[in-house]
Formats: structure tokens, sequence, C-alpha cells
């Protein structure tokens, strides 16, 4: 589920480094206090209340920290000590952040802001420029965030003594922030930006990076790469030896292989991760990987084991813990979709039913709180309660909220996944990795050419050298000539490791170059984009008098809109009316022609289904209960026959029709179609465990052509015609109670893909005998 991952990655990256630990007094503090009750200057006493707060911070003891920083604040305001003013009111700033008390430490950084920017303490500006951009960051103020980012990146460019680390913290953080916004295109050339200053500065540091990259990849849908990011990440940990980052490496690959269903490999990375946590006690990291156990455990319908592992998750974790809500929304997500699981059980139970009503409204609850979250939260999040709830609300029969919440599902969809960012993003990808190519290209040319230059001129000056050696006299000539040839030798390679380094020098200054450019074109484009908005408000102005001049002709306008309206939605009507009896493409032949003409379908699949003894359950049970069971089964046959996508016919009494492969050709009408008939027969078997009055049913399947097209012209039907329905409808016949019977040419199809039971020669009405098949699943 990429919401959680998305949220956790981003989460740790804002929080990391949270955790409080109760520290013992220590000797050098009991000193500091003794000191304290000596009389001491002002100067000196703020210098010992700064040592406390050091050393409480330094032990985690961060509400120490913060108390005694505090009792130097009023020494340096007395004395008017602009730099040490600043550099507390940072610091405490930072012990709030450290708590998760964003709106006090916020307070503190703007007072910090006030004092340091007067100074030339450029180490201590960038420190509270970073501190700013994060805190804006989470606070959704993003174009706050990138300017105090910017800064930083500044300071290094203009060659300001500041913490290299700082400088790397703040690329990452402006990958961060365009990734917050949902920004693809900018949050790929601020990710590409990042890791190439790690590789050239920090390689050590490319984990993170690394982990970074994953996560774009696995938000902007694309597996494949965010599996190569995660494993280059698993790889660059397990070589530093850093056993937590492995750990944690391991849960990001469970993630991945767990969206791409490989659940079984998804498990075996989760156990490495749980049995490295649990060996070093460190229980606070299991709720994570029980929340990804619970997921998976999720998408195998296991739901016992799911609601178990979000359990245990929600156990381990407390309030306090910043990801405290995402398990509790998760716990309830999953018992959501533990109830509504068994649908036939749900719609006749009463009990369930109410429930179903109370967990539905925890979990509105649960949403509510990230709703009015003024802090990142991933749109995944509500893109998935939107969904769960949307379902909810359907089955209790309130369909205002049900439509509301699917309404806003899409909404959210298109805004996080919109065709224009998904293009941009793709544009920008392939820009850049065109240009690093061609550069990479050139880069390996050039060193090429280098390389053979040098061993040409290495091999010229053997060839001169041995005939030197060959004319020698004396050993102690012989000894001379050695010892000027390994000197030339020596010479020839260093001029060619010069002229390598000045190659590579040349092409990293081409890229930088085509990246200023790059970034000039983007700036360009946002100028027009904000001139374009300007134009678009000065219209609006001018429209808005020209309304009020023209005041009279609004009245007709308003009229003609709502009558307008009132057609489109007739029009809507009438589609969803047409659609309901006819494909989508026949519908749209009829309404762009007036016509549709039939059409014959080389390759499909028919199926049929027969309730067995019908007539004689009717005079058993009553019609009415029968004509209900009828309703529901075939309700549910509807849904089996959009997921496999095959195209309901029509229903004769109790017997079922429908067709694999038109109005829109498949290769995999054959398999689909006993997919479908093999759900259909599970759905039986479950409803007659729960209903005494359930129906048994017979399937048939047979596969070749058919003609298909509109019958009649008053209630008009979309049939199908040919002996493949014949044979379709004789396969039928002669199945039996709870078996799918398929003929010789449907199992030709899909041998493969199922178990067959060979059921030989069968006489068959106006058909003579034909090889058939009962089918199994694998």
């Amino acid at each position: 589920m990429k919401n959680k991952f998305t949220s956790f990655a981003i989460i740790c990256f804002l929080f990391y480094g949270n955790t409080v630990f109760k520290a013992q007094e220590s000797v050098e503090i009991n000193n500091l206090k003794s000191q304290l009750k000596l009389n001491k200057s002002d100067k000196e006493r703020a210098k010992i209340f700064d040592d406390l707060g050091n050393i409480y911070y330094q032990n985690k003891n961060i509400d120490s920290a913060i108390s005694y920083s505090k009792l130097g604040l009023p020494f340096y305001l007395k004395n008017n000590n602009v730099e040490q003013i600043g550099r507390t009111n940072l610091f405490i700033g930072n012990l709030y952040l450290h708590k998760n008390d964003l709106v006090t430490g916020e307070k503190y950084l703007l007072e910090a802001e006030k004092y340091l920017h007067k100074t030339e303490n450029y180490d201590k500006r960038a420190v509270l420029n970073f501190l700013m951009a994060r805190v804006n960051a989470v606070n959704k103020k993003s174009d706050v965030a990138a300017k105090y980012y910017n800064e930083i990146l500044k300071y290094n460019k203009e060659g300001r003594k500041i913490d290299k680390n700082i400088v790397m913290e703040s690329y990452q953080g402006l990958f961060a922030n365009n990734f917050i916004q949902q920004e693809y295109a900018d949050s790929y050339t601020a990710l590409y930006t990042y890791i190439d200053f790690v590789k050239k500065n920090y390689p050590e540091n490319l984990y993170p990076a690394y982990r970074s990259a994953g996560t774009f990849f696995l938000t902007s849908r694309d597996n494949k790469k965010a599996l190569e990011y995660f494993q280059k990440g698993l790889e660059v940990s397990q070589k530093s030896h850093n056993d937590l980052q492995t750990a944690e490496a391991k849960i990001f690959m469970a993630n991945i292989y767990s969206e791409m269903n490989k659940l079984e490999v998804a498990k075996k990375y989760l156990n490495e991760a749980k049995t490295y946590y649990e060996s070093q006690n460190l229980k606070d990291n299991l709720p994570l990987v029980y929340y990804y156990f619970s997921d998976i455990y999720s998408k195998e319908k296991d739901f016992v084991k799911a609601e178990e592992y979000a359990a245990k998750g929600m156990k381990l974790s407390s309030e306090k813990d910043p990801m405290y809500q995402y398990y509790k929304n998760h716990e309830g997500f999953i018992g959501l979709k533990k109830i509504m699981e068994d649908s036939l059980a749900l719609k006749n139970n009463p009990s369930k039913l109410s429930a179903l009503e109370s967990k539905t409204k925890a979990q509105e609850k649960n949403l509510e709180y990230f709703t009015q979250l003024k802090t990142y939260v991933s749109p995944e999040i509500f893109i998935q309660n939107y969904e769960v709830l949307h379902r909810a609300y359907a089955f209790l029969g309130d369909y205002t909220q049900s439509y509301s919440y699917l309404k806003k599902m899409y909404d959210k969809k298109e805004e996080t996944y919109g065709m224009d960012k998904m293009k941009a993003l793709s544009s920008v990808q392939s820009e850049t990795e065109v240009a690093n190519e061609r550069t990479r290209i050139k880069l390996e040319e050039e060193t090429k050419r280098i390389q053979l230059q040098k061993e040409i001129e290495l091999k010229a000056l053997r060839f001169e050298y041995e005939k030197k050696q060959a004319a020698a006299k004396t050993d102690e000539e012989r000894k001379r000539l050695a010892l000027e040839e390994d000197l030339k030798r020596k010479e020839i390679q260093i001029k060619f490791d010069e002229e390598q380094k000045a190659v590579a020098l040349k092409y990293s200054q081409e890229k930088n170059i085509a990246k200023i450019n790059q970034e000039k074109k983007d700036a360009i484009a946002k100028a027009d984009l904000e001139s374009s908005k300007t134009q678009k408000n000065m219209w609006a102005i001018g429209a808005g008098l020209s309304l009020l001049l023209l005041g009279f002709a609004g009245f007709s306008y308003n009229q003609k809109r709502k009558d307008n309206k009132k057609i489109a939605e007739e029009k809507q009507k009438s589609d969803d009316l047409l659609l309901n009896i006819l494909p989508f493409e026949v519908a749209e032949e009829l309404k762009e022609k007036g016509k549709t003409s039939a059409k014959h379908f080389d390759e499909v699949s028919v199926l049929f289904t027969d309730f067995v003894n019908f007539t004689a359950n009717s005079e058993r049970i009553g019609v009415q209960e029968v004509l209900n069971e009828l309703n529901i089964c075939f309700t549910e046959f509807d849904r089996i026959m959009e997921k496999y996508n095959l195209e309901k016919i029509k229903t004769i009494g109790d017997a079922y029709l429908a067709v694999s492969g038109l109005p829109v050709s498949n290769d995999q009408h054959a398999k689909n179609a006993v997919s479908a008939s093999l759900e259909i027969l599970s759905y039986i078997q479950h409803r007659k465990q729960h209903n005494p009055n359930a129906l048994n049913i017979r399937i048939g399947i047979h596969s070749g052509a058919v003609i298909a097209g509109i019958v009649g012209v008053k209630k008009f039907a979309y049939d199908i015609w040919g002996d493949t329905v014949n044979t379709a409808a004789r396969m039928e016949q002669n199945s039996a109670p709870g078996r799918v019977n398929v003929s010789e040419a449907t199992y030709q199809l899909i041998k493969e893909s199922f178990s067959f039971e060979y059921r030989g020669k069968i006489e068959t009405k106006g058909k003579g005998a034909m090889d058939m098949y009962f089918a199994n699943q694998i």
C-alpha cells in the first residue's frame, strides 16, 4: 500500500531523532549545579546554564535541556549579546522540534532569526534556515520552505563557511518539499541533484539518498525503478555493516515486493527485519513491521491475521508516537475490509450491519484527524479511506454518502496522479536521462582516446629504448637507459592522468551548465505562468465590470444554463439506460450513426449457467423466495462478469448467458470465461453453507465463432447467434451440479492454465458424441 510507505518515509524524514530518554544525573552536571550556588557573574552563570543545557541534550533529557537553556536568555538580553541571543533561541527552538512541538519550536526559531541574521555567523544561520525550512515544509508552506533551503545553497555557492552536511540535507529537503506538493517533475530534478551531490561529497551517506529515490519512484508508480533504488540502498547499508539501516532497507524492499504482488518475498524481508529488531530489543521499530505484515495478509484476504498484526502494532505504539494515528487508521481500515468481505452474510445479518455502521463512523473520525491536520498527509491516506467508506455506505444503503465518498476518491486521484503531472515528470525524466547518457558516452569515448594515445606513446618509447639497449656496450650504460626509460614512462603517465582529469572536469562543467540552463528555462516558464494568471485576473475584472453594465443579460443566460443542465441530465439518464442494455461500443455506434450492424466474431467463449431443479424448488419453498434467491445470485454473477470482462447477454428464466471476447476481441477469452465460472461455483458453494434455500448450479462453456448484434426495433436487445451458442447450451445440459463442463475447443485453448478431468465422448442432442472435460482450479 503506497499510502503508508510514503507517509512513513516522509514523517521519518521530518521527525527523525525524536526519542527521549531519561538520563542519570552525571558528575559533570552535579559539578555545574554546585558552581551556580557560588557568587558568579551574569556572564559566568549564563555560560553554566548553556553548558547544562548542552549536557542534558547530549543525554537525551530534552525537558531539562530546555529549562536550563531558557535560564541563560535573560542574561544575554540584559547585555544585548546579539549572537548569543540568536544562538540560544536557535538551540531552544531545535529542542522543541525534538519534542514534536512545532508551534513553540517555530516561535523560538523566528526569534533566533531576528538576531542571527544581523551576524556573520553563516554556520548558525544555515542551521536556522534548515530548521525553518523543515517546519514550513511540515506545515505545508512549501514556498517558504523552498526559500530557506535555497538560502543555504546560496551560502554554499558563495563559499561561506557552513557545515557540508547541512548542504546535503538541504538538497534532500528541496526534494522532499517538492515531493510533498506532488510536483513530480520538480521532485525528479531535485532528487537527481541531491544524489549527484552525495555521490561526489558524501558517498558514505548514499543510503538515505537511494531510500528517497525508491520512495519517489514508488509514489510515481514506477515499481521497477523503485526496486532498483531500494536494492541499491540495501547493498550500501550491508557494505557499510550498518545493521539498523539494513533492517530498515529490508522493510522498504518488503513494501515494493508487496506492491508487485510478490507477497512471499515480501514476508521473507519483513521476517529478517523483525528478527533483527527483536534481537536488539528495538520494540519501537516493530509496529512498522507489523503494519506491513497486516497489509500483506489483507492482500491475501486473510483478514483474521491482518487484524491480528494491526492490533500488535497498535499495542506497541502510543499517542506520543508521530505514527500512532496512522496505525490507528490502518487498524480501522482493516476492520472495515474484514466485515465487508462476506457481503452476503452482511446483507442478511442486522447485527453485522450494526457493527459495520459503528466501524464506519469510527473510521470517519480517524479520517477527520487527517483532514484537520495542518501538517503533511500522504494523499493515499485519503484515497483509500474514501474508497472503503464509499463501499461501507453502499452496504448500509446510504447511497448519497456512498456517492459523495466515491467522488472525493476520484477527485483526489486526479489531483495526485493527474495526466498533466505524469506527462511533466515523463518529459523531465527523459530529458535528464538522455542528457546524462550523452555526456557519459562523450566522456567514455574521450577516455578511450586518451588511453589509446597513452598506449601508443608507451609502445613507441619501449621500441626506442629496446634499440638503445641493444646498442649499449656496458652494464653501466644499460642501467642508465633503464632508469631513463622508467622516468619517461612516469612522465607520460602523469601527462595523461592530468589530461583525464581535465576531460572529467570539462564534462562535469557541461552538466552543470546544462542544469543551470534548465533552471533558467523553468524560471521563465514559471514567470510566464504567473503572467498568464495575472492576465486572467485582469480579464476577470473586466468581465465583472461588463456584467454589471449588462446585468439584464444575466437572467436569460442563467435560464439558458439551467435549461442546458436539465438537457444534460436527461441525456445522461438516457446514456446510462442505453449502457444498461447494450455494450459501450455498440451504444456509441448507435448514438453516432442511429443504427448498428451485426458483427462476426471468430474467437469467443460462450458461458451458460442453469440452476438445478428450479421448478421443484419453487414449489417446495415458494415462488417469491426462489425469485429473491435468483435475484441475489444474478446480481453477484453480474459483478463477476464485470470482474473478468465478460459481456452479459441475457437471463432466460433461471438460465444466465454471457460471452467472453466481444465486443472487444480478447486473446484470454477462454481463460476469463473459465475463471468467472469457477468463481460462480465458489460463490454458490459458500451460499449453500449459509442459506438453506440456496440453489445448485450447472455451467457449460464452448469456444468458437458467433454473430452479435441488436435484435428488433422496439424493446430491442443485444444478442448472439450461431452454432457456438447452441454447443455451449449442450455443454451446460450435460454438465453436473456444482461443475464447469467445457468442450474440446475450449480445453485446447486453456489446457495449460487449469486442471481438467476428461469425461470421454458424451452423446448430445443434435450434435452426436462430443469430447467433454470438467474444469478445476490448478
